[in-house]
């Protein structure tokens, strides 16, 4: 994911290190989070504030307790009925995360060679990945509407990881974990619900031509499930062979939901 390059230097990305340093509190933070002080454009200011956001969670270990902050921060923002301004024509007010989706949607690009060569890289991909699980989790089940299901980022991330190809790198495969490590509960909901999605978006990956997946459904789940416990077996990597062996371990302890 790529910010601009003076993200770090806002004082939205001040006011949430503040936060996740316990120099302030959720109520301090949102406040600083959403003062507009140079007087910039409504979308200049949410543009802002959502990289801020990102590069944020980016920086933040995925198994960290201060990535639930953040969701906590972000439940925060949702319960603030402030005015942003004029997007569009149109009020917008901070409790509608007006952009966030689009913006998150604008950095969402994953360099695989790069991740493969730099472990930062990869490390910041997985901890995106683990953010919009946790966030995911917290959203209205089947509400496409709803700012915080990023549930298709999900079938994206598996779909990488698991049914394009055998030789995946590790950071793909890492991401693709967090989602069932953090979201896992309701992304089996959705599977047993057989979740859809228009068009070829949410297809399935090269190593599944016959498959007519266009979502959610517990074929592929299964699928998914087998595929985590086979590179368990064969990865060379500790890190790896560990990480998917907690994420099958999970989906087992998933199985009556």
């Amino acid at each position: 994911m790529d910010f601009p390059p003076k993200t770090s230097e806002t004082t939205e990305y001040a006011a949430l290190k503040a936060f996740l340093n316990d120099e302030s509190s959720v109520e301090e933070t949102v406040n600083n989070f959403i003062s507009n002080t140079d007087s910039s454009s409504a979308e200049d200011k949410l543009l802002r504030s959502w990289d801020a956001l990102g590069l944020t969670a980016s920086e933040t270990p995925s198994d960290s307790s201060q990535q639930e902050k953040l969701v906590t921060f972000l439940t925060a923002i949702r319960d603030c009925d402030t005015k942003v301004g004029d997007v569009e024509g149109k009020s917008v007010f901070w409790s509608s995360l007006p952009l966030f989706g689009r913006q998150i949607r604008e950095h969402w690009n994953y360099d695989e060679r790069a991740a493969q060569d730099d472990d930062k890289v990869a490390q910041m991909w997985a901890n995106v990945n683990a953010f919009a699980a946790r966030v995911t989790a917290t959203a209205s089940a089947f509400d496409s509407s709803d700012p915080l299901d990023f549930s298709l980022y999900a079938i994206w991330a598996l779909r990488a990881a698991l049914e394009d190809k055998d030789d995946v790198p590790d950071a793909t495969v890492r991401a693709a974990a967090m989602w069932i490590l953090y979201a896992g509960e309701v992304l089996r909901k959705q599977s047993k619900d057989k979740r859809s999605y228009e068009g070829k978006v949410a297809q399935a990956g090269n190593k599944y031509p016959n498959k007519e997946w266009n979502g959610f459904e517990m074929d592929r789940w299964r699928s998914w499930n087998n595929r985590f416990a086979n590179i368990s077996e064969v990865s060379p990597y500790p890190e790896i062979k560990d990480i998917t062996k907690k994420t099958k371990r999970h989906m087992g302890d998933l199985a009556n939901c």
